[in-house]
């Protein structure tokens, strides 16, 4: 267990450091998913297995698109993603024609699986044109013949690239929730992303949806170059008086050789102002009735269209499976209930030619991937459920068997001590200005198993140099 002195130096080291979302893809971070070979009939056995004997976990689908429309500057001057440029819906539908055949690959391991939710993501998935959408309904009820009624249907776009017709065959098409990166309704600060969206295409789409029984979220971004408070609740406001039930609120991820962050980093509010945007941000709309259900999601009760959606984190520490079809989708596999090293995180190819080349060759299209052991396995469901702001302690008692307070308890109290957590018996919650910290708060409690797999990849290269010196065919040992 880290010591409270090194908790609280490390704690007081980072206050001022800027957030970068560490714990979107769990633990560890993909630069540690080094396994070229995911044995992929391994895991549907497991999945099947699993579900034979009654552990029946609830599936959640993400369906990528790799293409973004091109801007200037390139990946609207701050995406981390990879992307392609869209060049047309040719390339587009071809691309889905390997989605459909990469989701038959998986068609035997998903016979009787519950559908949790699905979200069809991007790059940008509104690029389709309207008959696409009912070819991806089809694909989802051939893995999923029966989806229950609460399951969220979610698909990602941009305002302007929406219209009532694209729309309409969305909903006909069995989905139920659209989600817009807006990022920014001030249109000069936009401007700086080289995105063509305005404010009437934010409105317009709003309307579309609400007309068509349509959920609809909205993803704002703070932290911008040039933004202050009142420019961001500004946005916020415009929002709530749009009647927005449901609200994305998130600190700029800044790096890579971006655009914001070469030539627009010295526009950027510092961290500190970013703190302050979030309290603003949050008390504005805790004010306005609205929940805030993880670190980054608010949502207001009281629409008739929402359901029960939960983006990126859980509540509970028990089988997970996300399964990722397309271009650098990502797939979560395990259960505290499977032998130790039995549950996987990959992600599929970030070359579309390399995807595309494994789909052809009738192999799933994985890159690479992460064996978890247990404690591992730990970490990423801690990880995903700091993200909804809320430990269970109880839930993680019986997965685990044992306290997670307990285990990290240096960690809890100093948090505790700085307003940034409430420890009870049943739960642990961060509260105050915890839920802004949560990425540094996930890299301090893995700090020491990040540290070992620093040495096991440093001994693994060291290794790897070693036999590449070792000449063929002569003994290395004298």
């Amino acid at each position: 267990m880290l010591s409270p002195d090194h908790v609280n130096s490390y704690l007081d080291s980072r206050l001022a450091e800027r957030q970068v979302n560490k714990i979107q893809h769990g633990f560890p971070s993909p630069r540690f998913w080094d396994e070229p070979s995911v044995p992929l009939d391994e895991i549907g056995e497991d999945r099947m297995r699993l579900r034979a004997a009654g552990d029946q976990s609830h599936v959640f689908l993400y369906v990528g698109v790799p293409y973004c429309l091109p801007t200037d500057p390139g990946k609207c001057g701050y995406c981390l993603f990879p992307v392609e440029e869209f060049t047309g819906n040719a390339a587009l539908e071809n691309y889905y024609g390997y989605v459909e055949r990469e989701a038959e690959m998986y068609r035997e391991q998903m016979e009787g699986a519950v559908l949790a939710g699905a979200y069809f993501g991007g790059g940008t998935s509104n690029l389709y044109r309207p008959p696409v959408y009912h070819r991806l309904m089809d694909m989802v009820r051939r893995l999923f013949p029966e989806i229950p009624d609460q399951a969220d249907l979610t698909l990602e776009g941009i305002p302007q690239l929406f219209s009532r017709e694209k729309m309409q065959a969305i909903r006909d098409a069995g989905m139920n929730r659209i989600s817009m990166g807006v990022q920014q309704i001030n249109e000069r600060l936009n401007s700086f992303s080289g995105r063509k969206q305005t404010t009437k295409h934010v409105i317009q789409s709003l309307e579309w949806a609400r007309e068509l029984g349509l959920a609809a979220n909205v993803d704002l971004i703070f932290g911008w170059p040039q933004q202050t408070v009142d420019t961001m609740l500004e946005d916020l406001e415009t929002l709530v008086s749009w009647d927005v039930h449901d609200i994305t609120h998130y600190e700029l991820n800044v790096g890579g050789p971006t655009d914001f962050a070469l030539n627009r980093y010295h526009e950027l509010p510092s961290t500190l102002a970013n703190l302050e945007m979030y309290r603003a941000g949050r008390d504005f709309l805790l004010d306005h009735g609205y929940e805030q259900l993880s670190t980054y999601n608010f949502r207001r009760p009281g629409d008739p269209a929402a359901k029960d959606f939960r983006e990126g984190y859980t509540t509970r520490f028990e089988h997970v499976d996300t399964l990722g079809l397309g271009y650098a989708a990502i797939t979560f596999f395990g259960t505290p209930a499977l032998a130790p090293g039995r549950s996987w995180s990959f992600i599929n190819h970030r070359s579309l030619p390399q995807y595309k080349a494994a789909v052809d060759g009738g192999r799933f299209p994985v890159e690479r991937g992460f064996r978890h052991t247990l404690e591992d396995w730990l970490l990423m469901l801690l990880f995903r459920s700091l993200i909804s702001t809320e430990i269970n302690r109880v839930h993680y008692r019986v997965a685990f068997g044992l306290d997670v307070y307990e285990k990290f308890a240096t960690v809890w109290d100093a948090l505790a001590e700085r307003g940034y957590a409430e420890i009870t018996a049943e739960r642990i919650k961060l509260v105050g200005d915890g839920p802004f910290y949560a990425p540094m708060i996930s890299t301090l409690i893995a700090e020491e198993r990040y540290r070992e797999l620093r040495e096991e990849a440093a001994q693994r290269k060291k290794e790897s140099r070693r036999l590449a010196t070792v000449t063929p065919g002569v003994r290395s040992d004298g």
